[in-house]
């Protein structure tokens, strides 16, 4: 198989097709911008962030081997994180045969019969467009011994061990890195833990910050973030909590996803909300877990919007599928296979709901419980039934009944109660006929007043394009009156110009997501979309190129300063303060922390969580993740390593940092903790690398 092969197999993913060991919490150190890249605390808007894949422009991560991974193997999917390689075949097919620690890195590169490959390679930054991503001096790290060689983008500039210094060149075609040989020696001691960093960052990565100054700049403006797509919602089968994404994975660009534990490490960057997708298959101990992780590191201030999957309505979804399903054998008498999806999602969704709430318990209230429904399945003339009414139990309207009445028998009361708001997915867009790409400006204003105002497009809705989508949300607004007037918000929303398959309108959309009139259009729909009664509204998505599959992207690529768009929902933002109740960032949150800890008078009390004193850890790194509580509350926490300052929190009650590049041997861990009276207590541990 080609790599352009691959490479468009995996394009197809990018969209639909229709409209308690954690991570850094406090990475926010001295030298962060962050006066300038935290999230605004009025602001009324948050964004669904890109999925992590090899050829994302979103690069949110300074170690950008992270973004590696999900390849697609033969035409068969995406089944594989390494590409088995050899002289002549860039992906032999043969990745069920590597041989891989328990973290995933291999450990040999040989020795198997009958094998093809020779080496083992990754692909990343094979982004396409003028300007795809930064280039220059980059910095290889990595542990033990063997040969990495680079191609494509990349060439050797320096090689020490432990250490390369490679040139990049950007282009379409990426950045290739092989294994070329591993543990040469056969003592164990094989190439892993490999970092790529550009090299103006090598400092701050080895510091233990995560995430891409740039990336946390692009996205400073948002209140909060939407992890859908870094948790690779869609057609995930994650179900126990053994199987999650690990912060010590090679990559996070895997079908399990970025790992909890790096996703509130952003928030806690930003100070900012976060939307998280319970997989569709999850157990109720995989939520209890995972909420249990983010209550235990998350910001004191910071809220959790908690979904169940993704658009469990959409039937190109897989999850769809499944819930349809499971609700068909715990709901037989239901009207028809959608209505008893409809129920199990909505089951689930409650279930789901009380355990992040019984996990968070004093601190509930700042976890939002969000029912999530088809943006189209009611409108101005066909609107949402009453409490106690059945919908007529067909897909759409299935999923309007927020009263789930076979659930009801399970849950004891409707699904809606269990809801603290309504989310759906007011996009605007449609397709426009292919003879008005041959009009002298490609169809562009043809395009624009039919977005505006209607009237060209045979077919289309009357007002356009805007008004379909504030029509649905006003049918919505208006319904949740009578379901005690729960919120309405938005889980994603903004344009959705899809041309698969049509060059030419492919051609229209991406000039008309490029065009002033388009940033003209979004601040007429998010104006539309506050006068109508919606509150917080999710725009999806922050950073994207653009192709046949959409022009999702507020921005194109990391490197993009401004757009149409991104100028729209920035300047909202700074006109509409948010307008509902209690909507300031940090309003109505309690400030206790984790009820596993016990405060004490005398003096902050410090807690290891993870790691326990004398503990062998199974690589050549680790994550160190103190909690501390005193009464008086916490000034600040500070993390060493044999002495060496690792992070400094400040006015926060967990202190988390990534300590990478152990020797093998004890080290000592000393986390110590002052109160906001200067009183100061320290606890030391030690832990033993290989």
């Amino acid at each position: 198989m080609s790599l352009d092969q691959a490479v468009n197999k995996q394009i197809v993913k990018k969209r639909r097709l229709l409209p308690l060991a954690a991570i850094a919490c406090a990475i926010a150190t001295a030298s962060s911008p962050r006066a300038e890249a935290q999230a605004l605390v009025s602001s009324p808007l948050m964004t669904n962030l890109n999925g992590i894949t090899y050829y994302t422009s979103e690069q949110p991560f300074l170690d950008i081997f992270k973004t590696g991974g999900n390849y697609s193997s033969n035409g068969s999917g995406f089944q594989q994180d390494w590409i088995t390689q050899s002289n002549s075949a860039w992906d032999t097919g043969e990745e069920a045969s590597l041989q891989l620690d328990t973290n995933g890195w291999p450990t040999s590169v040989t020795g198997k019969a009958g094998q093809k490959f020779t080496s083992v390679g990754v692909l990343l930054e094979r982004q396409g467009g003028a300007t795809p991503y930064p280039g220059g001096q980059y910095v290889v790290l990595y542990s033990g011994q063997g040969t990495l060689s680079y191609s494509f983008d990349a060439s050797l500039v320096s090689s020490t061990p432990g250490r390369d210094v490679i040139n990049v060149n950007p282009s379409n075609n990426g950045i290739s890195i092989q294994i070329k040989s591993t543990d040469p020696n056969h003592t164990g001691n094989y190439i892993r833990n490999i970092q790529v960093v550009p090299a103006a960052y090598e400092a701050n990565l080895k510091a233990g910050q995560i995430f891409n100054p740039t990336f946390l700049s692009r996205i400073s403006s948002y209140r909060g973030f939407r992890f859908m797509d870094w948790m690779q919602t869609n057609g995930s089968t994650q179900s126990a909590w053994a199987n999650r994404p690990h912060q010590t994975d090679p990559f996070w660009g895997t079908g399990s996803g970025v790992p909890a534990e790096v996703m509130v490490a952003l928030l806690n960057q930003q100070s900012a909300d976060g939307w998280f997708n319970m997989p569709a298959q999850a157990t109720d101990d995989y939520v209890t877990q995972f909420a249990t992780l983010v209550h235990a590191s998350l910001n004191s201030k910071s809220k959790v919007y908690v979904e169940y999957s993704n658009e469990v309505w959409n039937y190109s979804f897989s999850q769809a599928t499944y819930a349809m399903n499971q609700g068909q054998k715990m709901f037989p008498n239901a009207a028809n296979q959608w209505y008893a999806g409809a129920n199990y999602y909505g089951m689930r969704f409650a279930q789901i709901c009380n355990d992040w709430k019984t996990a968070w318990g004093a601190d509930a209230s700042r976890v939002v419980c969000v029912l999530a429904t088809q943006a189209a399945s009611i409108g101005l003339g066909n609107p949402l039934p009453a409490p106690g009414a059945r919908a007529d139990g067909d897909g759409g309207a299935g999923y309007a009944d927020l009263n789930c009445p076979e659930a009801t028998s399970i849950l004891g009361k409707p699904c809606y109660k269990f809801a603290d708001a309504i989310a759906i997915a007011p996009y605007f867009g449609y397709n426009v006929p292919d003879s008005w790409t041959t009009q002298s400006d490609g169809g562009l204003a043809s395009l624009f007043t039919e977005m505006t105002q209607g009237g060209l497009a045979p077919g289309g809705y009357p007002g356009g394009m805007i008004q379909q989508a504030l029509d649905w949300t006003t049918a919505w607004a208006q319904s949740l009156r009578n379901y005690g007037g729960l919120p309405l918000i938005a889980y994603e929303g903004g344009q959705s110009l899809v041309g698969i398959g049509d060059t030419a309108l492919t051609n229209l959309y991406v000039a008309a997501n490029r065009d002033p009139r388009m940033g003209t259009a979004y601040t007429k729909f998010l104006n539309g979309w506050k006068a109508a009664g919606g509150t917080l509204f999710s725009h999806y998505t922050d950073v994207g190129s653009y192709s046949q599959y959409g022009e999702w992207g507020s921005l194109e690529n990391i490197m993009q300063t401004t757009s149409p768009k991104y100028a729209a929902l920035t300047n909202f933002v700074t006109a509409n303060p948010c307008w509902w109740s209690n909507c300031t960032l940090g309003s109505g949150s309690s400030a206790s922390v984790s009820p596993s800890i016990a405060a004490s008078a005398a003096g902050p009390k410090i807690v290891f969580a993870g790691l326990t004193n004398g503990a062998s850890i199974p690589g050549t790194s680790t994550v160190i993740m103190v909690m501390a509580a005193d009464p008086l509350g916490i000034a600040s926490i500070t993390l060493k390593g044999d002495a060496k300052t690792l992070q400094n929190c400040s006015k926060i009650n967990v202190c988390v940092v990534f300590w990478p590049n152990l020797a093998a041997g004890a080290h000592n861990i000393t986390a110590t903790a002052a109160d906001l009276a200067g009183n100061q207590s320290t606890s030391t541990i030690s832990i033993t690398a290989p």
